[in-house]
């Protein structure tokens, strides 16, 4: 592709080519000689002018090398001190020590030997051991526990007074026998109430056993001793045509 300079060169030179003709042409009148044609070269102005050769770079200088440290003075080298020779041990003459055999024992004669023997024998049968004076003395055997009997029938401090008959049972026309057994220790004092045998109501089983907690009772007696005792009590629920 050419460069548009080259097309405005065209232009002027085709510009300054007419006008010369034209003021040729009125200033001679009379015919004019033939001419050869000129001839115009056009030019590119890209290729007329040519860039100049870039001038080469110059090599860039290289770097001032730095200085070598000068070298350190050396050192005299330090000779070891001489070490002196050790001193050997002196010998030392050793000598064999003398042991002396001790005496072999003499025997003693038979006589003596018997005659320690019963001196001894003499004194341990003068002083018999005796016992020590606190030794600890034999236990009294405790006494066997006294085993609770069965009482026939109770015996009472005061009347014992009557169970309640429960209301509800009344109007139902309940009725039963209540057992209650009761355990009294040497004093007669109550130690346990238990239901034996139940009425088949349970408000009549607890009026029962109500009542028999408020009686007093005796201690059984056994050989003029009293002792614990367990007895059976049977209470019962009636209900007759006067009530």
């Amino acid at each position: 592709m050419k460069h548009p300079w080259g097309y405005l060169v065209l232009s002027v030179a085709l510009h300054v080519s007419a006008g010369w003709l034209l003021h040729s042409l009125r200033a001679t009148p009379e015919p004019l000689a033939w001419q050869a044609p000129m001839a115009i070269q056009l030019v590119s102005l890209a290729q007329a002018v040519e860039p100049a050769p870039a001038q080469s770079a110059r090599p860039h200088a290289p770097p001032p090398q730095a200085a070598a440290p000068a070298p350190a003075p050396l050192k005299a080298p330090v000779l070891p001190k001489p070490v002196p020779p050790a001193a050997k041990p002196l010998p030392v003459k050793t000598q064999p020590a003398i042991v002396k055999s001790a005496p072999a024992p003499r025997p003693e004669p038979r006589a003596s030997r018997t005659a320690v023997a019963s001196a001894a024998s003499r004194q341990i049968t003068s002083n018999p051991v005796s016992a020590p004076a606190n030794s600890p003395s034999t236990p009294a055997p405790a006494a066997p526990p006294v085993l609770s009997v069965v009482s026939l029938r109770p015996s009472f401090v005061s009347p014992p007074p009557p169970p309640r008959y429960p209301s509800q049972a009344r109007r139902r026309n309940q009725q039963g026998i209540v057992r209650v057994e009761v355990c009294l220790d040497e004093h007669g004092k109550q130690l346990k109430l238990t239901l034996v045998r139940s009425s088949g109501v349970t408000s009549l089983d607890q009026a029962a056993l109500e009542a028999v907690t408020q009686w007093r009772f005796r201690p059984e007696i056994v050989d003029g001793r009293a002792v614990p005792s367990r007895v059976e009590i049977p209470i019962e629920f009636a209900l007759t045509a006067n009530r």
